[in-house]
C-alpha cells in the first residue's frame, strides 16, 4: 500500500503546481503576443503573403491582396489558387508547374507571372515561394507576390524610348553621311568646274592675247609704247600665274605660236589650212606640229594630234 503524501509534500507539491500554471500562463501569454505580433506584421506586409498546402489550397492571406487583386480574403481562402481565376491560361500553366517544383524539390522559386485583378485589369506579379517544413516533412508553401506592374512598365517605356532615341541617332547619322556624301560630290563639281575656268582662262590667254603681244613687240614702237606693253605683258603674267601652276607643264611648255596651232588643229583644220590662216609655209607648221608632239610625249607614239589634245581639254 502506497504510503500517503505527508502534510507538507502535498505543500510543496502543491507550490510546485502554481509554479508550472505560472510558467505555462506566462508561455502562452509570450505565444499569444508572438502571435500577434506576427499577424500584425502578416496582415500589414508591403506584398501579398499567401500560405498555401502542399495540394494548392489557399489556407491564410494578408490584406493585400485586396490593394493588389482586388478581392476580400474571404472571397479567397478555401480556394485552390489553380481554379481561382485570377491566372490566364498560359502564365496559369506557368504557375502550377513552379508551384509543383517548389513542393517536390523543396528549392525556393522566384517567377514573373502576368496576372488578373478582379475587374479583368492586367497586373504583373514577382511570386516568391518559401517551403514550410516540419520536422523534415513539407506542409505546405508561403508564396510572396509583389506587384511590379509599374516596374515593367517603367522599364517598357524606358525601352520605348531607348529604341526611338536609337532611331533618331540612326536618321541622323543617315542624314549626314547622305550631306557629306552631297558635300563631297557638289566639292568635287566646283573644283573640276573651277579647274576648267582657269584652264579656259588660261589657255584663251595664251591662244587669243599673247600672240598678239608677240606681234606687237615686233612692230616699231617708241619707249613709252614698250613700258606699256611690258606692264601689260607682266601684269597679265601676275592674273595667270595661279592658274599655270595647276595645268599639265606638257601644255604649258608650248610656245604662243604652237598654242595657236595646237588650237587650230583642235578644231579640225588642216596643216595646209593653218598654214594660210596664220600666214606660215607648210613647212613652218610641220616644224611646230613636231615640236607639239615633243613637248607632249607622243613624238614616237602612233597617236592622231587631234584626238590627243581633245582629251586634254576633258
Amino acid at each position: 500500500m502506497a504510503k500517503k503524501p505527508t502534510y507538507d509534500e502535498l505543500k510543496k507539491r502543491n507550490r510546485d503546481l502554481k509554479k508550472e500554471a505560472g510558467l505555462l500562463k506566462k508561455a502562452e501569454k509570450g505565444l499569444r503576443e508572438s502571435m500577434e505580433k506576427f499577424r500584425t506584421i502578416f496582415d500589414n506586409a508591403n506584398d501579398v503573403v499567401v500560405y498555401t498546402g502542399v495540394d494548392g489550397t489557399i489556407l491564410d492571406l494578408n490584406n493585400k491582396v485586396e490593394d493588389v487583386f482586388g478581392y476580400r480574403k474571404e472571397e479567397v481562402v478555401g480556394k485552390n489558387f489553380a481554379e481561382f481565376g485570377f491566372l490566364p491560361p498560359e502564365d496559369l500553366e506557368k504557375m502550377i508547374k513552379l508551384f509543383s517544383n517548389v513542393t517536390r524539390s523543396k528549392v525556393p522559386k522566384m517567377q514573373e507571372i502576368n496576372a488578373l485583378r478582379k475587374d479583368g485589369s492586367r497586373v504583373v506579379i514577382e511570386v516568391n515561394n518559401r517551403m514550410v517544413v516540419n520536422d523534415g516533412e513539407l506542409k505546405g508553401v508561403i508564396n510572396i507576390i509583389r506587384d511590379i506592374t509599374d516596374r515593367k512598365e517603367a522599364e517598357e517605356a524606358l525601352r520605348e524610348h531607348r529604341d526611338h532615341l536609337d532611331e533618331l541617332v540612326n536618321q541622323r547619322t543617315k542624314s549626314l553621311e547622305e550631306a557629306n556624301t552631297a558635300l563631297r560630290v557638289l566639292l568635287k563639281q566646283s573644283e573640276e568646274v573651277k579647274n576648267e575656268m582657269e584652264e579656259k582662262i588660261l589657255t584663251n590667254v595664251k591662244e587669243l592675247v599673247a600672240p598678239y603681244i608677240e606681234r606687237i613687240k615686233k612692230t616699231r614702237l617708241d619707249d613709252r609704247q614698250k613700258n606699256f606693253l611690258e606692264i601689260l605683258e607682266s601684269n597679265l603674267n601676275d592674273i595667270i600665274s595661279p592658274f599655270s601652276q595647276k595645268l599639265s607643264s606638257k601644255y604649258l611648255n608650248l610656245t604662243p605660236t604652237e598654242m595657236q596651232v595646237a588650237n587650230l588643229i583642235r578644231h579640225g583644220k588642216t596643216t595646209k589650212d593653218i598654214a594660210g590662216l596664220l600666214n606660215l609655209s607648210i613647212t613652218t607648221i610641220n616644224f611646230h606640229r613636231a615640236n607639239i608632239r615633243k613637248k607632249m610625249g607622243i613624238k614616237n607614239i602612233k597617236a592622231n594630234l587631234r584626238s590627243y589634245l581633245l582629251s586634254l581639254q576633258k
